[in-house]
């Protein structure tokens, strides 16, 4: 919609400018808290050109539904001059993210 800031941070990425945020989720990401996250993680990638998540601070017990959940905002975070970035994903994530096919970079730092 024109005018509104959505569509003007969409501008201004069209413009060449490049927007990196940075999340630092904490506690247990799973259910309602899992659901949060990625709504939060999808609506920034409506504005961001590069998204790191770090996920120093989190639990991740179920991490085939964390990586089928990351599966959208993966999609529009990939291409060119985007990208959705995890750091520090355990091993069981890193497997579910082959697995599933997301398109998202990792980072292990663990």
């Amino acid at each position: 919609m024109p005018g509104t800031p959505q569509s003007a941070a969409l501008g201004s990425l069209a413009a060449g400018l490049w927007l990196t945020a940075v999340l630092r989720p904490a506690g247990v990401l799973t259910g309602a808290a899992m659901d949060r996250f990625v709504d939060s993680l999808t609506a920034l990638a409506g504005s961001a050109s590069l998204v790191v998540v770090d996920l120093a601070a989190t639990s991740i017990p179920q991490p085939e539904a964390f990586a089928e959940a990351l599966r959208l905002p993966g999609g529009l975070l990939s291409g060119p001059d985007r990208c959705l970035l995890l750091v520090g994903a355990d091993k069981a994530l890193l497997s579910a993210l082959d697995r599933g096919g997301a398109q998202i970079a990792t980072l292990d730092t663990r």
